[in-house]
């Protein structure tokens, strides 16, 4: 009787026992995949603070990405290949294939069932940004970066939020190793007098306070033909401007894979302008072109633009 007794007991513990551990599994279970602790843990790696001062988080690894904009192109297609479903625009790096195109337009993305969608600050995307949240869609807006160092952390936030963060890395690497190839070539030319460069085309002179540009021409070293005839902040100067600046080296941004692309004519534009004729780098026949994929884009693919200009300016 009394063994009975304590088997009944013993019975009667393990099954509390049991209802416990489940108990406390399931609030831990609960625990973990919300909250400040779910930020944490691996649901909660995948997140950035993007251009709007939004946390974006995603709870897994995104799979189906929608890039509005060229740079957000560009960047998303380096980062995540073919998890790129579809952009809004051709990517300036043409070897960046994208599946499809997507009309920006809230119904045309929300079809296409994104897990994020990369938008850049340019062309009015931004309109974009608050009608696609309302229609539950993951969005993250990113500015334009203005500094060489903004370019290296976005390209590491996106890396973070898209689950690449080793590719990320990979793309800044390849971004500092060109600019300490520069850093080179400026040491190897370091008792030259400091020269004047323009980064001019049809839309006007590049270089303005506060953009990417100008800090781009101080990894290089050489006067900014902008900043030395003082084009305000977020304009772009004249042909008068670039006159006034007189530069050593004009820099040409140009679409080189453009169908109707003609590298001589481009230049005989230039050779063959007389208001241009006095100027030294007509004279020194230092008009160069670089494309638009390495001067003008806002991702790290301007190091490969800041080596090449430098050899411009530094190599005989």
């Amino acid at each position: 009787m009394q063994l009975k007794r304590l088997l009944i007991i013993l019975a009667v513990f393990v099954g509390v026992l049991v209802v416990a551990i489940m108990g406390m599994y399931k609030s831990w279970n609960t625990f973990t995949s919300g909250g400040i602790f779910g930020m944490l843990s691996s649901k909660g790696i995948y997140k950035m603070v993007d251009g709007t001062s939004e946390t974006v988080i995603l709870d897994h690894k995104a799979e189906r990405i929608i890039a509005v904009g060229p740079n957000a192109a560009d960047l998303v297609s380096e980062l995540a290949g073919d998890s790129v479903v579809a952009s809004t625009a051709a990517p300036y790096q043409t070897s960046n294939g994208v599946k499809q195109r997507v009309a920006p337009d809230v119904k045309a993305i929300e079809a296409l069932k994104p897990d994020i969608v990369i938008v850049e600050d340019d062309n009015g995307a931004t309109d974009l940004v608050r009608p696609l949240r309302e229609a539950g869609v993951k969005v993250a807006l990113l500015r334009a970066p203005k500094t060489v160092k903004e370019v290296e952390d976005q390209t590491k936030a996106v890396g973070q939020l898209l689950g690449r963060e080793d590719k990320a890395a990979t793309l800044v690497g390849t971004m500092m190793n060109y600019i300490r190839d520069t850093e080179s070539l400026r040491f190897a030319r370091r008792d030259e007098p400091k020269k004047t460069v323009a980064v001019y085309n049809e839309n006007g002179l590049y270089g303005a306070p506060d953009t990417l540009i100008q800090d781009m021409l101080k990894y290089v070293n050489v006067d900014n033909a902008a900043k030395k005839v003082d084009v305000k902040r977020s304009y772009m100067g004249k042909k008068d401007d670039l006159i006034k600046a007189d530069p050593d080296v004009i820099i040409v941004p140009a679409d080189v894979n453009g169908a109707g692309f003609n590298r001589d004519a481009v230049l005989n534009n230039y050779y063959n302008d007389s208001a241009l004729a006095n100027l030294k780098a007509i004279k020194n026949k230092k008009v160069v072109i670089l494309a638009n994929e390495s001067i003008l884009a806002k991702t790290y693919h301007i190091g490969r633009g800041i080596y090449f200009m430098a050899q411009m300016v530094y190599e005989r």
